[in-house]
C-alpha cells in the first residue's frame, strides 16, 4: 500500500520538509526532476504555467529538458509576483528558453508535449471564464498530456470537477492526493504516478491497495487442506420480484470463485423452485415466505445462518414487512462476519444504529452513496465532496467496516481509509453490487479481517470488470461475463 494525502496533510508534509532544512525552491527542484524522470519527453515540449509553486515545478523541469538539449518552451497565463518563482523565471531566460505570455491567438498545435504546470493542489470551486477556455483548448490540442502534482481544474481532496485538463500521466508530488482517485478525476487522468521526492510523512493518510497487497491475503494454499478450512458462508436473500436474475446463484459460485469452502443460499421457499436449477455447487436453505418475501421465523433463520464463518444478507429481498425484524435478529445474534447490503441496508436504516456497537458479529456495511446518505441523514452531494471525512466518522461511531462503493472504493475500518481504484463503467449494471457482496463474503469466510477481505474483493471484482470489458466492451459486458473472469483474476493465486 501507498500513502494517498488530502489537501491539508499534503501541505503538512511541506512544510515538515521544509522546517527540516529542505528550502521551497529545492522542493520544486525536486519536483521537476521527478516529471523529468517519469516521462521521455521526445520532441518539442510545451510547459504551461500559473504563477504558484506548481509553476515553479513546470519551470524547473523546464531547465531540465533545456540542459538536456531537448525542445522545450514556456506559455505564461499570468502576472508573477513571487520572488522564487521570477527567479526561475528569469534562470529560464538566462539558458534561452523561449517564454511565450498567452493570448487567445496562440497556437496550440504542433507540440508533441503538453505540460499543466497552472495551479496545483490549492485549487477549490470552478473554473473562471479565462482559464475554462484556455483549459479546452489544451484538451482539444494534440500530443501527449502530463499533469504535474494535480490536473488543473480537480479539486485535491474529492476530484469533483465541470472541467479540468485532461492528462495521459499525472506525475504526483510527494505523495497522490485523494482528489487523483475521486468523482470525476478518472474521466480526466488516463494513468497516475508518484515520486514522494524524499519528503518524510508520518501522519494521517489514505492508504492506496495495490496488487501486491493480495498477497495478504491470498497465500499459496497447502496440499493437505480441506473445504471446512476456508470457512462456510452464507448469502441470504431474494425475493419473487428478483427471482428471475438468478443473482443468488451468482453470488453463491463468486463466494466459491473466491476462495470460499462451502456456499450456502438461504432463500424464501416460494423461489427456491426457480433458484435449485442454477446452483450445482451451493447448497439451498428454504426460509417460510409469503408473497415470495421471507417470514421472520426465528428458528428457521438460527437455523440456516448456524455454523457459518460468514454471511451476506440483504441482496435481492426487497422491502417487506418482516425485513427490519430480520436484520435485527441477525444483528443481534450472528457470531461470525456479516456482510450487510442493499435491502438488507434499507432495513438498517430505520433501526437504532447503536445495534452495530452492541453486536457480537463483525459487521461490514456496503452502501453505494444514496444508501450511505440515508444511513447517516446527509444529502449525497455533500457526502460526495468529502466522502473521506464521512466515510472516516461512521466508523469511528460505529464498529463496523464501511465499503462506499464508487468508481474508487473507498472502505473505512475504525477510522482508517483504505481506496481501490480498480474498476470499469462495464460494472455500471444491476447485480455488480451483488457479485461483489459475493466475493467479500467467499474471502471473510477464511480472511479474518473484514477490511483486508473488502479491499481484496473490491480489487477482484474491479480487475474482472475490466477484463469482461476487454472482451465485450463498456455496454454489452453482463454481470455473468464479469463472474466468469474472476476465475481468470484468481487463478494465480
Amino acid at each position: 500500500m501507498i500513502k494517498v494525502l488530502t489537501r491539508e496533510e499534503s501541505r503538512a508534509a511541506d512544510e515538515a520538509a521544509i522546517k527540516n532544512g529542505i528550502s521551497e525552491t529545492e522542493l520544486m527542484r525536486r519536483a521537476g526532476l521527478a516529471v523529468f524522470d517519469s516521462f521521455s519527453f521526445e520532441g518539442d515540449t510545451l510547459i504551461v504555467i500559473g504563477k504558484g509553486n506548481n509553476a515553479g515545478d513546470g519551470l524547473q523541469l523546464a531547465k531540465l529538458l533545456r540542459e538536456a538539449e531537448k525542445e522545450v518552451k514556456i506559455l505564461q497565463l499570468y502576472n508573477i509576483t513571487k520572488p522564487a518563482i521570477l527567479d526561475l523565471l528569469s534562470q529560464c531566460m538566462d539558458i534561452q528558453i523561449p517564454i511565450y505570455r498567452y493570448n487567445d491567438s496562440f497556437s496550440l498545435e504542433g507540440y508533441d508535449n503538453i505540460v499543466d504546470a497552472i495551479l496545483g493542489i490549492g485549487y477549490k470551486g470552478e473554473l473562471d471564464d479565462y482559464l475554462s477556455n484556455i483549459i479546452i483548448r489544451l484538451n482539444n490540442a494534440g500530443g501527449n498530456k502530463i499533469a504535474i502534482d494535480i490536473n488543473t481544474g480537480l479539486d485535491a481532496n474529492n476530484g469533483r470537477s465541470k472541467l479540468a485538463f485532461e492528462s495521459d500521466l499525472t506525475i504526483a508530488i510527494g505523495y497522490p492526493k485523494t482528489g487523483l482517485f475521486l468523482n470525476d478525476a478518472k474521466d480526466y487522468i488516463s494513468d497516475v504516478t508518484s515520486d514522494t521526492i524524499g519528503i518524510p510523512y508520518t501522519g494521517e493518510s489514505v492508504e492506496l491497495f495495490l496488487e501486491n497487497d493480495l498477497d495478504l491475503i491470498f497465500s499459496k494454499r497447502k496440499k493437505n487442506v480441506h473445504k471446512g478450512m476456508f470457512g462456510y458462508v452464507g448469502i441470504m436473500g431474494g425475493s419473487f420480484k428478483y427471482s428471475g436474475s438468478v443473482k443468488l446463484g451468482n453470488l453463491a459460485l463468486s463466494a466459491l470463485t473466491s476462495g470460499a469452502g462451502v456456499a450456502r443460499i438461504i432463500a424464501p421457499y416460494e423461489i427456491c423452485d426457480s433458484i435449485m436449477p442454477y446452483l450445482l455447487e451451493a447448497t439451498l436453505y428454504p426460509i417460510d415466505s409469503i408473497d415470495g418475501h421471507f417470514i421472520f421465523n426465528k428458528d428457521q433463520i438460527d437455523d440456516s445462518i448456524k455454523g457459518l464463518s460468514s454471511l451476506a444478507l440483504g441482496m435481492g429481498m426487497d422491502k417487506f414487512s418482516d425485513a427490519k425484524l430480520i436484520v435485527e435478529h441477525i444483528i443481534k445474534t450472528f457470531e461470525g462476519r456479516l456482510l450487510i447490503d442493499a435491502d438488507g441496508l434499507n432495513a438498517l436504516k430505520d433501526l437504532d444504529l447503536e445495534i452495530l456497537n452492541n453486536s457480537k458479529a463483525e459487521i461490514v456495511l456496503t452502501p453505494h452513496v444514496k444508501e450511505f446518505s440515508r444511513l447517516i441523514n446527509v444529502d449525497t452531494e455533500t457526502i460526495l465532496d468529502n466522502p473521506v471525512k464521512y466515510a472516516k466518522e461512521f466508523t469511528l461511531k460505529y464498529h463496523v467496516t464501511l465499503l462506499l462503493k464508487g468508481d474508487t472504493t473507498i472502505i473505512s475500518d475504525k477510522g482508517n481509509i483504505y481506496f481501490v481504484t480498480q474498476g470499469s463503467p462495464a460494472l455500471s449494471k444491476g447485480g455488480s453490487g451483488d457479485i461483489l457482496s459475493g466475493i467479500i463474503a467467499g474471502i471473510m469466510g477464511y480472511e479474518k479481517y473484514p477490511y483486508l477481505a473488502c479491499c481484496a474483493g473490491s480489487f477482484v471484482l474491479g480487475n474482472a470488470g475490466m477484463l469482461a470489458e476487454d472482451e465485450t466492451g463498456d455496454y454489452a459486458t453482463l454481470p455473468r461475463d464479469t463472474i466468469e473472469q474472476i476465475k481468470e483474476v484468481m487463478k494465480k493465486y
